[in-house]
């Protein structure tokens, strides 16, 4: 079967090692002149690291592993400390903090040789029905065309592909971005391989070691630019005019916090700071249509407070290579794979509504160091958010082994 894969970022390099393994013949295009191996630090769950091994991703020297994640109040105050270790012993994979484009390196390594053509930015879809040789026709900028059994947009929240599909069903803003960087710099994170996280009235600041010294940081603040819906494909991004501005501001707002969060600012300079608004998609009942899908954000854009943009797309990646398999119909398997994804997106998209309105809450918080109800609690979210975890793919699919598929 060829599969065509638009979107070379974490989801569609994912699901292209995954259908290549199965044995389909794949074209994945980018419409970069190079993968997007930059970007800002991420954390991947145990359920990720694990789909990796899957992949056949060697997780040596990969980030580095997160053992803790500490909450503190904006003062100092310790509220909460969730065991990441003992989540690992039982899932048997770890918890890491990494760069997203050392992700994206190392699933391109195992691409096989000839699957991602870079510089291909598609400007049409049609879907040329059952009786076609091959039953999508994708073109691109450059007026080349390529023909497949079965089409899967990876192009991120402005997916040219969901707009194909669904029209005007855009992203949203949620009214928060985060203002985020990485530095190299010196800086006491309380412990080798943890994640701290300070709450306050004026927002949040959390930062994790992503490997190689590196850490990442990140500020969550409000974020208004006079829209609701996320520019189609094609259509300029608008920012509001806050460059030469935003160290001012973060120093004015979170400047008398507790270390490591003043130091960070007094060593920070503007050109330090990005800006990523965040933004959120509906989860659709169906996510596709004929043979043609959605994967990663394109399919369930969430913020990044979740924590789980790159454990979906790694989620799909792994049921849709399972699901997906052999000569039989592809248009019935790809809505099976949507079907087995869906309840799971839905209920990450339900975690992210309510990490929004927590910041409140964390602070009512008593001083608590053992970490024995939020480490239930992540590891319960962990999994009940988890395919891969759970083993749950469409009947007669190959579950992980040591799990059962669902029926």
């Amino acid at each position: 079967m060829r599969i065509i894969i638009i979107g070379a970022g974490v989801s569609g390099i994912a699901s292209a090692v995954g259908l290549s393994a199965a044995g389909h013949e794949v074209e994945l295009y980018e419409r970069g002149d190079l993968l997007r191996a930059g970007g800002n630090g991420v954390l991947i769950w145990h359920n990720g690291t694990g789909i990796l091994g899957e992949l056949g991703i060697p997780l040596e020297g990969l980030g580095t592993r997160i053992d803790t994640a500490d909450v503190w109040a904006n003062d100092g105050t310790p509220l909460m400390r969730t065991d990441l270790s003992e989540i690992a012993r039982e899932f048997g994979s770890p918890g890491i903090g990494v760069m997203r484009g050392q992700v994206v390196d190392r699933l391109a390594a195992a691409l096989p040789d000839g699957v991602l053509r870079t510089g291909k930015q598609c400007t049409g879809i049609v879907h040329k029905g059952p009786r076609g040789a091959r039953s999508v026709e994708v073109t691109f900028a450059d007026g080349t065309v390529t023909e497949g059994d079965v089409l899967i947009g990876a192009d991120g929240y402005r997916s040219v592909v969901r707009t194909h599909l669904f029209g005007e069903d855009h992203a949203q803003y949620t009214g928060l971005a985060s203002w985020h960087g990485t530095t190299t710099l010196p800086l006491d994170l309380g412990a080798v391989h943890a994640v701290p996280t300070f709450y306050g009235k004026k927002g949040l600041c959390t930062l994790h070691p992503a490997g190689d010294g590196l850490i990442h940081w990140s500020f969550e603040v409000p974020f208004s630019n006079g829209l609701e819906h996320v520019p189609p494909p094609g259509a300029d991004l608008v920012h509001p005019v806050d460059t030469g501005k935003r160290l001012e501001r973060l120093r004015q707002d979170f400047g008398d916090w507790a270390k490591p969060v003043s130091s960070l600012l007094d060593l920070l300079t503007e050109e330090d700071i990005a800006e990523a608004p965040h933004t959120t998609h509906k989860v659709p009942k169906v996510w596709g249509r004929g043979p043609i899908t959605m994967v990663g954000d394109a399919a369930h854009a969430i913020p990044p407070r979740a924590g789980w943009g790159v454990n979906q797309a790694l989620e799909d990646a792994w049921v849709l290579s399972r699901t997906l398999v052999g000569d039989g119909d592809p248009v019935a398997a790809l809505r099976a794979y949507e079907q087995a994804r869906r309840p799971y997106a839905r209920k990450v998209l339900g975690r992210a509504k309510m990490l929004r309105h927590s910041n409140s809450l964390l602070l009512l918080l008593k001083a608590t160091r053992d970490g024995l109800q939020s480490t239930k609690m992540l590891r319960a979210n962990i999994k009940n958010c988890s395919n891969f975890l759970n083993g749950d793919l469409p009947p007669g699919r190959g579950a992980r082994p040591g799990t059962s598929a669902a029926a």
